[in-house]
């Protein structure tokens, strides 16, 4: 079994918790759900010990798990039998979350809201999204396009 060095673990946890934070947010749609899958995947990542060729490919990897950990978490029977406490409690949230345009993103299915924030906020190409979530470029390209129109009709609405 091999072992982590405590602050390779922590460098890795100050330059991608963010990043695995609002990848999960953007899927699971509640700050608590997104801090636990976030926390699942550093489990997982210092459980499993993956060899890495760079830093794209450590990134590449936690982002895999994070949406595979977020899409578990929202196929669960106890997540699609519960009632939202959240519209009930007021926290401040944070800038990621206050965003205008979140509200309108939120309301987006999850297929759409991960090629949004992978492309946008996080900068990957369409290539790079493809590989991550393993969905074929065309798709992601379509789904991105898709994204667009069905925010772009939002706001023709208003």
């Amino acid at each position: 079994m091999m072992y982590i060095e405590k602050s390779e673990f922590e460098k890795v946890v100050d330059n991608y918790a963010d990043v695995i934070y609002r990848c999960a947010y953007t899927i699971c749609k509640n700050k608590s759900d997104a801090e636990d899958v976030v926390q699942e995947t550093f489990i997982r990542y210092l459980s499993k010990t993956p060899k890495f060729d760079d830093e794209s490919h450590r990134k590449a990897w936690l982002l895999r798990v994070a949406i595979n950990l977020s899409k578990d978490l929202m196929k669960s029977f106890w997540r699609k039998n519960k009632t939202e406490i959240s519209e009930y409690i007021t926290d401040e949230k944070n800038e990621f979350e206050k965003c205008e345009i979140w509200e309108d993103i939120k309301r987006l299915p999850a297929k759409y809201r991960i090629v949004l924030e992978l492309y946008y906020h996080e900068g990957y190409t369409i290539e790079e999204i493809s590989k991550i979530t393993r969905v074929k470029k065309s798709t992601v390209g379509d789904r991105l396009a898709k994204a667009k129109k069905l925010l772009g009709d939002l706001y023709k609405e208003v």
